[in-house]
């Protein structure tokens, strides 16, 4: 077991765990309500890469504009106030970058579209079953997994372990992580989460994505948690094996499903299109997630590794069905 304690973590994460400046002043000139387009705009000029993302996507096809949008105060009136923020949270997570070892033993380009495919689907989701505030889907699917990176960043060598855990014995990452450390990825993300002065129903699905089976104290904290958690398994994970197996994959989802209403039809649906809408949104945030040709390429290869997964559950079901009863032997 590893010598560190969840409060080690805990005290380690919250000394790297202040928000990005930029950020920072964004969320709180955003949340003051005597604040002005202009005052938004102030505070994102001042960060070159940031206004070169708002202003990309202000002019993409989403906002349908018919004339070319070249102030970053009007693209904050057309995008409004929920889209500015995530979009300056998407910037912000996804400028924590690993350092050059740990990015090339890592497909860090399936790390950063797992965070984006979970926060697209967790949307979409959301907005078919008219959850109340669907943006706040988007940013919980984005964060969810923000332990991981933490973990990464800072234990590296005993993560790099964790996934050679996971390819070797593919007991899926809770499991992997329990070997080395008394906490998952999920404590750590939630006490990042707790640092950066996040919502509480937030914190309450990074830390509990993976466990769907107890109810929370509070309905909405369950709902939004069996979105993320149904989008989470929905994209493909951040590395192999990051759950334990395909019929548990299935029947979490199914479950999930059920918590959510929501059919088997309109998950499938749901699915189909955030996969152009993840490649879009990396584009917006100019990360390289991978082209469109990897995107099949990864999902070809899961619908593969499903196929024969579910080959082998049915043969072995089979095998159960058909096997002859035991006789008792007289004594």
């Amino acid at each position: 077991m590893h010598p560190l304690t969840p409060q080690d973590v805990v005290s380690a994460v919250k000394e790297i765990g202040a928000l990005p400046q930029t950020l920072a002043t964004v969320l709180k000139v955003v949340d003051n309500p005597d604040s002005r387009a202009d005052d938004i705009a102030a505070v994102i000029n001042c960060d070159v890469s940031l206004t070169s993302r708002v202003l990309k996507m202000v002019n993409s096809v989403r906002y349908g504009r018919s004339r070319k949008v070249a102030h970053v105060s009007e693209a904050v009136r057309v995008m409004g106030l929920n889209s500015i923020k995530v979009l300056t949270l998407s910037s912000s997570v996804f400028g924590i970058r690993p350092d050059d070892e740990l990015f090339q033993q890592l497909n860090i380009k399936r790390i950063w579209r797992h965070f984006i495919e979970t926060a697209i689907v967790a949307r979409n989701i959301a907005e078919d079953i008219d959850y109340r505030d669907p943006e706040e889907a988007f940013v919980t699917g984005l964060l969810h997994d923000i332990g991981i990176v933490i973990m990464m960043l800072h234990f590296k060598k005993d993560y790099l372990g964790v996934i050679e855990t996971l390819k070797a014995k593919r007991t899926g990452v809770i499991s992997a992580e329990l070997e080395l450390w008394p906490f998952t990825h999920c404590d750590v993300g939630a006490a990042i989460a707790e640092s950066w002065k996040l919502p509480s129903r937030v914190i309450h699905v990074i830390r509990h994505h993976h466990d769907i089976s107890s109810p929370a104290i509070i309905p909405d904290d369950d709902l939004l948690n069996a979105i993320i958690a149904a989008a989470d398994r929905i994209a493909l994970g951040p590395f192999d094996h990051y759950t334990s197996g395909v019929e548990d994959d299935i029947m979490f989802v199914q479950t999930a499903r059920e918590k959510i209403g929501l059919n088997h039809e309109t998950l499938k649906n749901v699915r189909k299109k955030s996969l152009i809408q993840s490649i879009e949104l990396a584009d917006y945030l100019e990360l390289d997630a991978g082209d469109v040709i990897e995107v099949l390429a990864d999902a070809n290869d899961r619908l593969a590794e499903l196929y024969f997964s579910l080959e082998q559950i049915l043969i072995d079901k089979n095998a159960l069905e058909n096997r002859p009863a035991m006789v008792g032997r007289s004594a």
